[in-house]
Parts: structure tokens; sequence; C-alpha cells
């Protein structure tokens, strides 16, 4: 069983984050910051909680509703609930902010102004502060006014326009990459902010982010462009366009993924492939890996009917590592959680003690760092947990003053957090 305590102070141990995070983007950033070693105080709306507690899937144990979404992307934070529309409520956040290092948000543009908590407004009293901000299309430009989500972010950056079939990503890609570059953008400014003394305001747009991601599209229209002619990269499928062999391929009891685009590499695959594919060694359309490559179409069909001939993709899979080629049969969820050894020995599941759960697989961190680790610091926290601690150690507060806050419908925790 993971254990929390004895844990090696992360690079980030003793930074502060005040966070006005919900859905997705914000959150995913936080939770990169929180297992680098921040501490991060979530702010949470009064007694409804952040949004994420409230998405799939939702489980009831103990008389306690847990959220599978919010516990991946909230363990290890410092949750509290405030009625911020109380000016007691907006006397704890504004004294949140003074001790804090980093403040972040992805709420729409203009909804921190209307709170008067703008960056501008912040650093009037915390002129050192890290302000960051992230939504679907940032804080200047024709679209910023325009509500967003991840989708609209991939069919704004041209993402969803490389898909060869109408189909979604299988994961939140706008949201996770917008919120991993604000992470980025935070460490480099809190780096920055310890040589100079200065903090400053960070504007992360998920469109941005995605439109800067496209590795051949983009570079190949722009350099046709160049040349004097207008090429429109095709969309992908199974296939790439421009890489041979190389792509997903479809067996008779699964997929496997391949590349073999390095020439000393190719004719091991042929051998593997057997006499049956011998005349590709003659064929003029495979002679190198750029004439592959500019042949991809026709060269991963041919691989893809190889594959489909063959018994089993874990066949494929043993003839072609056993040949040095890069490949991988496709990891389905379950075994990827339950059975596989290489996620395991690289702690990317943990075991962790979820109140009122019970024991719970957790993702670990990916960023592995020898001296100052980046790992799970904490649960999933239980809505409003931390307002004690947080008023009391960070802030100062008397534990008068604390409960009387709680009779005044300033301070929220839902009845669980008395059971722990």
């Amino acid at each position: 069983m993971y254990k929390f305590d004895d844990l090696l102070p992360g690079c980030l141990d003793g930074v502060t984050i005040v966070d006005f995070t919900w859905v997705l983007a914000g959150p995913w950033a936080t939770k990169l910051l929180v297992d680098m070693g921040a501490t991060v105080i979530k702010i949470e709306p009064y007694k409804v909680g952040a949004n994420e507690r409230h998405l799939q899937l939702i489980k009831v144990a103990n008389d306690v509703r847990h959220s599978s979404y919010s516990i991946n992307v909230n363990r290890g934070k410092k949750s509290i609930s405030v009625n911020m529309k109380d000016p007691k409520g907006m006397e704890i956040i504004t004294d949140c902010i003074k001790n804090a290092d980093v403040l972040i948000e992805n709420y729409s543009p203009g909804v921190m102004d209307r709170l008067g908590l703008d960056y501008e407004a912040v650093k009037k009293f915390n002129e050192e502060i890290i302000y960051c901000s992230i939504s679907c299309f940032g804080h200047w430009g024709p679209y910023a006014d325009r509500p967003g989500y991840d989708v609209v972010a991939q069919a704004a950056s041209g993402f969803t326009a490389m898909y060869e079939l109408p189909q979604g990503a299988p994961m939140s890609i706008g949201d996770t990459v917008a919120g991993t570059h604000a992470a980025l953008a935070i460490v480099a400014a809190l780096l920055h902010k310890q040589k100079s003394g200065r903090g400053q305001n960070i504007d992360i747009s998920m469109m941005d982010c995605l439109f800067s991601f496209h590795e051949n599209s983009i570079p190949w229209y722009t350099i046709s462009q160049a040349a004097g002619q207008n090429i429109d990269p095709p969309r992908l499928g199974r296939y790439y366009f421009n890489y041979a062999p190389f792509g997903v391929f479809e067996g008779k009891d699964g997929r496997i993924n391949l590349a073999c685009l390095e020439e000393t590499r190719w004719p091991s695959m042929l051998r593997v492939m057997g006499e049956q594919y011998a005349w590709l060694k003659d064929d003029p359309r495979a002679k190198d890996v750029p004439t592959r490559c500019m042949n991809a179409s026709w060269l991963n069909r041919v691989v893809d009917e190889w594959v489909m001939s063959m018994d089993s993709v874990v066949e494929v899979e043993r003839l072609l590592q056993e040949a040095g080629v890069a490949c991988q049969r496709v990891l389905t969820i379950p075994e990827l959680i339950d059975k596989d050894p290489h996620i395991k020995a690289r702690e990317m599941i943990v075991e962790v003690e979820q109140p009122f759960l019970g024991t719970m697989k957790m993702l670990g961190s990916p960023i592995k760092m020898s001296v100052t680790p980046s790992c799970l610091r904490g649960y999933g926290p239980l809505l409003g947990e931390h307002n004690n601690a947080v008023l009391a150690s960070v802030l100062g507060y008397s534990d008068e003053q604390i409960k009387a806050l709680y009779n005044e419908a300033v301070l929220y925790h839902e009845p669980a957090v008395e059971r722990l």
C-alpha cells in the first residue's frame, strides 16, 4: 500500500498555489504541480464544490459520494469551500492570495474581473504574484469572448480536421495539453521570480497549445507555401500518410502498432514477413526510407495484409521484437491496470487508501526525478476538508474565528469530514 508519510520533498516544496480551477485544464496543471511538491489550496464554491466533483464515474460508498474524475485530478490538494458572496469569504480568499506564490484559474475571460480578482487587482496586494489563466482562446484576440471546451479547441486548432473519420479523441487532449503548458510556464515563471523577484501574468490558450502541436500538417503546408505551392495535408486514419511502415495494423485477434523507419531494420522486417513478401526487397517503391514514406498508403496496406494473415498479433509482436523492429500490441485498460509489468515497475499505478472508499488504484506521476520526486502526495480531498488546516496554519485564524465563520455560513465542509 502506498504511504504518504515520509515522502521526500518535491522540487516545488515551499511553493503555495491558490487554485481557482475547474473541470480539467486547470486541475490538470495543478495536479502536476502538487505532485512536484507544491501546496495547492483549491478554492471550491460554497456547498456545491468544483464542477469535477459531479462528473462520472460517481460511486457511493459508506454514504459518501465519490467522483473518479475529481479524485484523479485533485489528489493531494487542500480543499476549502468558501462563500465568496460574503465579504468575510472574500477576505479569506484575499488572505490566501497574499500568502501565495501562484494564482491559477481557468474560468472564461471576465469571470475573475467580476470577482475583483483579475491580475491587475491581485497585483495591488501581492506584487510578486505569478498569475496564470487558461481558457479556450486566450484573453485577447477575436475569439477571446467565445465560450469553449476541449472539443471546441480541437476544432479551432485544426486538430479535428486531421481525422480521417468523424471521431473524437479518446481523451481531452486540448485540456491536458493546455494544463501541461500552464504547469511548465508556472515553473519557468517561478525560476524567473527567484532570479528577479518579479511575478508575471501568464495567458494559456487551449487553441494555441493544440495548434502548436501539429507535427507534420502545418510544417508541410507552410514549406509548400514558401516553395510556391499550397499542399493541403491528408487526414490521418490508422495509417500515417507520410510514414511507412507506420501505424495501427489489424490482426485476427487484436491490433498492433509498429514503426520501421530505419534503413538498418527494414531487412529484418522483410525476413519476418517471410517468402511471400520477399518481392518487397526489389520493389522500387520500397527501396529506401524516403521512398517508402512517399508510398506510405500502398506499403501500409501491404503490411496490414501480412498482419491479418498471421494467427495472432501476439505472434506478430514476438517476431518483430526479436528482429529489433519497434512494435507493441495494443494493450487494453484492464491489462494495463491489472497485469502490465512495466506500468507496475514504473509506479504508474499505485494503490492508495481513499477515505470511505477503501483501496483504490491511482495514476502515478510520469515525471521521474532522482532527488526531488514527483509523486502522489495525497488522496482526493473531501469538499472543504482542509478549511480548518488552511485557515489555522496558513492564515493564522483562531479556532473561535473558524467556528464563527461556519456559523455565519462562510465556510462549509461535507458531513463526511466529521468522520475522518
